[in-house]
């Protein structure tokens, strides 16, 4: 079990409670506002009910294919080996909502302009999509990026039950132009594309993220996500299939009262990956992006400490996959925040 001293020193402590009473504040008076322009506050207030998220559609420009730092730090990116600097995104919002995402900061800082007010509303309870998607496909020159590994997606999953659809249509105009794609997802709703994918075995990469075994966590941290056994399984069929697959374990949370040892449960992840081999694994715990620490401590009613923690688990994900024959890869903590 990880060792973790729950207590952090008096300092920090306040420092801590200090930004959550801003966070508590900067909420009520949102509430507040909200209440006078006499919009439902019961809108900006997350609820894992399906019902409650607001849809709209937004105009994308092309080329579908923006920079994207999520790569090596050799190519100017944050250390991240999931492309060659590029990503597919073509949505705004995500209705995985997970708490400890960091895209809805930057959606509420750039998306009013350009999409509209839903944003404002609690992430996992907006979601556009864009209604020139069509066009966007025909206008992006799929041939410039021909050989180059672009992440799909970085700012939402791309086999959301709402993007499914128009994600068949990009990979199919993608890697019949011999573009790269790294396949980031928790859905499985990504087996439904496989046919394409072994189609273009040297084109695609397939990484799904676990975080947790325990399913109470998990509910808590993503609340509309499949089940960690469910996602394991897309690496498993995937692998089966004869397509390169692996796992993100990630964001490693550290010891809380609904799940006090970290490692059993890192134990538990990589045990259950093990017959599998997976021929990528990353991992990388919890870090402070935006407000996601206050919204997980809101959500799990206690404190969340990540003081040494990130080195502590960096040791402990070596030592099991060790354990378990396998070599993966730990993302440390990196400063620069615009991840898009």
């Amino acid at each position: 079990m990880i060792s973790i001293n729950q207590t952090a020193d008096p300092e920090k402590e306040k420092h801590r409670m200090a930004a959550l009473k801003a966070w508590e504040t900067m909420r009520r008076l949102k509430i507040e506002k909200i209440k006078s322009e006499t919009e439902s506050v019961d809108d900006y207030l997350f609820d894992p009910d399906m019902r409650k998220v607001a849809f709209g559609t937004y105009r994308i420009n092309p080329p579908l294919i923006k920079p994207s730092k999520l790569t090596w730090i050799e190519k100017g990116g944050v250390g991240k080996e999931l492309s060659d600097g590029w990503a597919l995104n073509y949505a705004v919002g995500c209705t995985h909502a997970c708490r400890f995402c960091y895209v809805d900061n930057i959606n509420k800082r750039y998306g009013t302009r350009r999409t509209g007010p839903l944003v404002n509303r609690a992430w996992g309870n907006y979601f556009y999509s864009p209604e020139n998607i069509d066009e966007a496909i025909e206008k992006t020159n799929w041939k410039r990026w021909k050989g180059i590994e672009v992440m799909m997606s970085s700012t939402h999953d791309p086999y959301l039950p709402q993007l499914a659809s128009v994600t068949r249509k990009i990979i199919t105009k993608a890697l019949e132009n011999g573009v790269r794609l790294c396949i980031q997802t928790r859905s499985p709703l990504v087996k439904r594309d496989f046919d394409i994918f072994t189609r273009y075995p040297d084109l695609v990469r397939i990484q799904v993220s676990v975080a947790t075994m325990n399913h109470e966590l998990s509910r808590i941290m993503e609340p509309r996500v499949a089940t960690p056994e469910a996602r394991i399984d897309i690496i498993r069929e995937a692998k089966r299939l004869g397509l390169r697959a692996g796992i993100i374990i990630a964001p490693v949370m550290p010891p809380l009262k609904i799940r006090p040892s970290v490692s059993a449960d890192m134990d538990a992840i990589v045990r259950s990956i093990s017959d599998i081999k997976p021929d990528f694994i990353y991992g990388e715990s919890l870090h402070t992006r935006g407000s996601n620490i206050k919204e997980l401590e809101v959500a799990l009613g206690e404190p969340i400490f990540l003081e040494n923690f990130d080195a502590a688990i960096e040791k402990k994900f070596h030592a099991l996959l060790l354990k378990y024959g396998m070599t993966g890869r730990w993302w440390k903590e990196h400063k620069r925040i615009n991840l898009a």
